[in-house]
């Protein structure tokens, strides 16, 4: 409904209240008093009547006389209740005329008070007030019809609602008039709103002047114009989002909750060979189950990532999940492997042919070192050679190792393996550093539990974790080696109560030559290799690895093998 319409309704509305109480007041009012009024007026009849008569007799003639002169009807009663005389009522009808001696206003009378009543009578059939005075010959009785009192109240009933309806008339045309003209803002108002809601940022209501409704339209157009510059600057960015969006190397996909693609770029449109890929489900574009595997984790909420070849290609799929369902990141790692495999030959091979020069200058320095002939000068160059040689060498074959592992020309060789025992063997190989340090191993695993691993490749794992233990832990202080079942695992921690490591570097420590305190390492002979060997080989028994420590604390490296199932 219009403003206007709903403010010539209230308008209406509000008029016809006082017209209808006015109706009411006529009858509530009106008539009572028009009925005291001539009550009165009867009564003092009545008594001019009664004046005049004196002491005559009561007869019908001498009421047809009064009631002609009055105007009104006359009624003689005797004290008996007999009527008679009436001046309604014939002579030769009043032998008919019932006894009244039980009519309220007679018996009220007879009594010797002034009665009065209002029904219809039952001789002249009309509706009558009766006013009857005492008399000593019986009760003199004034009557007059209540229709004009009637008529009176209809008549004025009739011209207040004539008068009521004229001024509603007028009101609603001049309410309507005055609805328009102040409900004509409002409209522009709502009409501006309304275009703002669609998107029609250049509607304004345009107002001029004063008053609250202008200054109301005024915020209204400058919030409009404050939505108009941020739409275009949002449409300016969205712009510059989607150039970059499609200007991008990777592959980007966003993908709903029903696996349907939302947008992607025309990087993704090439991995998959296709255009217009909106509306299509991820589960058609891609043959690698893994892959699917890994874009349904991201819709149920978990990050996954898969490495496929495709021919020569290496592909690498990474899934997040998003706001709308998850996103998809396809990206080429061919290079990025190629150039590893060729970094991993070069050291490879650099690592091989250092050996054999390494292994000459490190047998001639121990000659010369061992040779008590050769004088103190000498021989001190030679133990710092023997002792940089012997450095070098271990680095040599931590490279070798490593290269080896990572090129997948190794592969473990699962057996059954005591895990305690394999411990103990390897702790004994540092030679006397254990006493030397005042370092005990303290062992905390079950008697029977038993793991699956490669038995050089545990040895391995143990003695660079146990080595690390020993050169940072401090003296009389204990290197333990615990381990429990876990998921269908074995969860093997070794924890020192060595310095810790800072928070910022326990995500790098598994890099290859990254040291926390490199000065100390290198004192302590370490190659900054050792924990990346180690998640190489727990990576290739299908482990996982991780450290926890905290500067002051001690460190606690654990990882998970598989279990012995054999029992």
């Amino acid at each position: 409904m219009r403003p206007a319409s709903r403010a010539t309704i209230l308008i209406l509305a509000t008029l016809t209240i006082p017209f209808a109480l006015f109706l009411w007041w006529t009858e509530a009012d009106l008539r009572p008093r028009l009925e005291r009024e001539l009550e009165a007026s009867l009564e003092r009849q009545a008594r001019l009547v009664q004046t005049s008569i004196k002491d005559q007799a009561f007869s019908d003639s001498l009421a047809d006389a009064y009631g002609e002169a009055s105007g009104s009807r006359i009624t003689f009663i005797d004290r008996a209740g007999v009527v008679i005389g009436d001046s309604e009522v014939g002579l030769d009808r009043l032998p008919l005329v019932e006894n009244h001696a039980t009519r309220p206003e007679v018996a009220a009378a007879l009594s010797g008070s002034v009665g009065t009543a209002i029904r219809p009578s039952e001789t002249v059939s009309l509706r009558l007030l009766y006013v009857a005075l005492p008399d000593p010959r019986g009760v003199l009785r004034v009557s007059a019809p209540l229709a004009r009192a009637d008529a009176l109240v209809t008549r004025s009933r009739q011209w207040v609602l004539a008068g009521g309806l004229v001024t509603l008339l007028l009101m609603a045309l001049l309410g309507r008039r005055l609805a328009g003209f102040w409900s004509r803002p409002v409209t522009r108002i709502q009409d501006t709103l309304a275009a703002l809601g669609r998107g029609e940022a250049g509607r304004r209501a345009a107002f001029e002047g004063g008053g609250a409704l202008a200054s109301i339209g005024r915020s209204v157009d400058e919030a409009a114009t404050r939505i108009e510059e941020r739409t275009a600057g949002l449409s300016r960015e969205a712009a510059d989002l989607t150039g970059m969006f499609n200007e991008l190397q990777d592959g980007v996909a966003q993908v709903d909750r029903e696996g349907v693609i939302v947008r992607a770029n025309s990087a993704f449109e090439s991995w998959i060979g296709r255009s217009n890929l909106t509306g299509e489900r991820i589960r058609s574009l891609f043959r690698d189950p893994a892959n699917l595997a890994a874009v349904r984790a991201a819709l149920a909420g978990d990050a996954a990532t898969n490495e496929s070849t495709h021919g020569s290609r290496t592909l690498l799929l990474s899934a997040h999940p998003d706001s709308r369902g998850a996103l998809v990141v396809l990206r080429d790692l061919t290079l990025t492997r190629r150039l590893e495999g060729v970094r991993r030959d070069f050291v490879a091979n650099v690592s091989h042919e250092l050996k054999t020069p390494l292994t000459n200058v490190l047998g001639f320095a121990e000659a010369i070192y061992e040779n008590d002939e050769v004088p103190e000068g000498p021989r001190g160059f030679a133990n710092r050679i023997v002792v940089n040689s012997r450095r070098m060498q271990a680095l040599v074959d931590d490279l070798l190792d490593l290269s080896r592992i990572e090129s997948g020309a190794w592969t473990p060789e699962p057996m059954t393996l005591d895990l305690a025992a394999v411990a103990r063997d390897v702790w004994t190989t540092f030679d006397r550093r254990p006493e030397e340090t005042g370092v005990d191993l303290a062992l905390e695993v079950p008697v029977d539990l038993k793991v699956q691993a490669d038995p050089n490749a545990l040895r391995q794992i143990l003695r660079n974790l146990l080595d690390n233990a020993l050169r940072y832990g401090p003296p009389g202080t204990s290197v333990t080696v615990s381990a429990a079942p876990e998921k269908g695992g074995v969860r093997i921690v070794v924890a020192d109560a060595g310095s810790g490591i800072p928070t910022d570097h326990l995500e790098r420590v598994f890099e290859r030559f990254y040291r926390v305190d490199a000065a100390r390492s290198r004192e302590a002979g370490g190659t900054g290799l050792g924990l990346s060997i180690v998640k190489h080989l727990v990576a290739a028994h299908g482990g996982d690895i991780g450290i926890e420590s905290e500067v002051g604390e001690g460190t606690r490296v654990w990882f998970l093998l598989p279990a012995d199932n054999s029992a």
